[in-house]
């Protein structure tokens, strides 16, 4: 079978690269298949998937690295304090290789480079002399979430992932535990998992489906309602928090996708939430004091006290859910018999889906971002970006998990981070905390029924050729300067300073000439250069996340407007 996983595998690889070509180069496209096999049971975006990949020159033997807190796949204005004590941290480290075997000098530099990344006191300009800037971010982001969480209950996971490797040598395999012994020196005596996947466990990951099907055990036979589909019952503690929970016990984030970030931690609500669940009274069910959850689903079938779910989503009932399951990481008396009430919706139809969701959630304080994905506007964006051939996600995974092309696909937070950039001239807010689209003072001057609806398309078809162009002339690193060139590119084809909704608008079916992306590209270049020297920052994604840089790229892009170009490509070269 190992020969034959080869040729099939490269199979797999083939198609999947014809809806990534225009995105990623082969390589990358590698790590991203790869890392989305292996994160597979993790609900991870595949926007998530493509920022965590940091493969190129200092990369320091690793491809791609992604850090989970609680199942979410965490970012740099991810909310740590809402995670709660106790949170599972996720470190999880990749290299793919398209190779026959797997070779030694793989491991060799993570030895080396692990203790030099993974260390509180680390210098990062020193690491520059070895380490890309997303090796460093990266890190970065997992060594902040390690210091920020309340006692975090640490796992480290390595993959080595050969695309054409049918066997494991013995020396490689015993270089693993001295991998694992460096790890565990880091962070004491966490688990650290080492894993080899050559191209059989790769073909049989890969044919793993994802789970759709959930079974929820209910305590006794639920009420049916005359509409068919419509239950309420109620269900053991222990059995809800086994239908929420993944194979290996972590919160299954793939049944919150529409709110899971909009947990809110320790407040008051969730304490006595959490105070109720640690104190048994057996004179008093949970369920008489909490609401319970709204769970919706594609199809609902009975038997007996057994419901089995498809596509289930729980769309209210966040904060007890995740109470409940909190409960897992502490002891609690195994012979309790409380339950939680559940009213179980089928629903095959979305729009009676977006009712449902706005309705239960409308009863329930929620974060700026919850119910985005059900206003008007954001309707009105993904009815108009399918005429386009785009398939705009309200909601994570929306259309990936229907097999829609990777490269046609646009999230809510891309479509966000374009706005960011374009319309609102805030680049590095779209850089270093994209999801504040969503806080009101924002989103009004982004989104709203009463802008052009081809002002969208405009913006994601300007960030689509910035990203062409970057390409062209960047091995590595764009994501550090998409946004900014984004703006400039739309202040200098419109010839407008602050350019209008109805300007950018007029983008929608513009080509933006080389030439002029050419010339903003070197005036980033430059201010990139000034800042740098200014500030003695030399960490890319610092100065990308930099509202001083935004500023003077602002003050730039006036001059030109006035006539006073300056002559940047005469410039000495720039370092970046």
């Amino acid at each position: 079978m190992n020969a034959n996983a080869v040729v099939l595998l490269q199979g797999l690889l083939s198609k999947s690269r014809d809806q990534t070509r225009q995105q990623l180069s082969d390589d990358d496209h590698n790590t991203y298949w790869v890392a989305e096999q292996y994160l597979k049971s993790t609900g991870i975006s595949p926007e998530e998937t493509i920022s965590g990949i940091v493969d190129g020159e200092k990369d320091c033997g690793l491809d791609a690295i992604y850090v989970f807190a609680n199942g979410i796949c965490l970012s740099d204005d991810t909310p740590l304090p809402a995670l709660g004590k106790r949170a599972k941290l996720e470190l999880t480290l990749l290299q793919v290789k398209d190779s026959k075997g797997f070779g030694e000098e793989a491991i060799d530099k993570l030895i080396v480079n692990l203790p030099r990344l993974l260390t509180f006191d680390r210098n990062e300009q020193t690491l520059l002399s070895f380490a890309n800037s997303r090796v460093i971010e990266s890190t970065r982001r997992f060594l902040n979430a390690y210091r920020e969480l309340d006692m975090p209950e640490l796992h480290v996971y390595v993959a080595f992932a050969s695309l054409k490797a049918t066997h494991l040598h013995e020396n490689t395999n015993a270089k693993a535990g001295h991998l694992k012994t460096v790890c565990t020196s880091l962070f004491g005596d966490c688990p650290v998992h080492v894993q080899f996947m050559d191209a059989s466990s790769l073909y049989d990951l890969a044919r793993e489906s994802q789970v759709t099907t959930h079974n929820l055990q209910l305590s006794e036979n639920p009420i049916s309602t005359d509409t068919a589909g419509g239950y309420i019952g109620v269900a053991r503690l222990d059995d809800y928090q086994s239908f929420i929970s993944t194979k290996t016990g972590e919160l299954d984030t793939s049944l919150f996708e529409a709110n899971v970030r909009d947990y809110e931690g320790e407040t008051a609500v969730n304490q006595s939430i959490e105070k109720t669940l640690s104190t048994s009274d057996p004179d008093v069910d949970f369920w008489w004091l909490n609401n319970g959850v709204t769970i919706v689903a594609s199809e609902v079938q009975l038997a007996n006290k057994l419901l089995k779910l498809e596509s289930p989503q729980i769309v209210n009932g966040l904060q007890t859910s995740t109470e409940i399951h909190k409960r897992s990481r502490s002891p609690h008396d195994p012979s309790d018999e409380r339950s939680v009430l559940v009213k179980i919706i089928q629903a095959n139809d979305s729009a009676v889906r977006e009712r449902i969701i706005r309705a239960t959630n409308s009863q329930t304080s929620f974060g700026p971002s919850a119910l985005r994905a059900t206003d008007k506007v954001q309707r009105q964006i993904e009815d108009y970006l399918l005429t386009r051939g785009f398939f705009y996600e309200r909601r994570r995974r929306q259309y990936y998990n229907e097999g829609r092309p990777m490269d046609r696909i646009v999230s809510i937070d891309s479509m966000g981070q374009a706005l960011l950039s374009t319309l609102v001239q805030v680049p590095h807010i779209a850089r270093a905390t994209p999801s504040r689209v969503f806080e009101p003072e924002i989103y009004d001057f982004a989104f709203s029924t009463e802008f052009q609806v081809q002002m969208y398309a405009a913006a994601i078809e300007v960030m689509r050729q910035c990203d062409e162009y970057l390409r062209s002339v960047r091995a590595e690193g764009a994501e550090d300067f998409r946004f900014q060139l984004a703006m400039l590119a739309v202040i200098a084809a419109t010839r407008k300073q602050k350019p209008s909704t109805q300007d950018l608008a007029k983008l929608e079916s513009t080509t933006l000439e080389t030439s002029l992306l050419g010339t903003q590209y070197e005036i980033l270049r430059t201010q990139y250069d000034i800042e740098s020297r200014r500030t003695r920052t030399y960490l890319l994604d610092q100065i990308a996340k930099s509202e001083s840089v935004t500023r003077a790229l602002l003050a730039e892009a006036t001059r030109q407007l006035r006539g006073h170009v300056r002559q940047v490509t005469r410039r000495p070269r720039s370092n970046y």
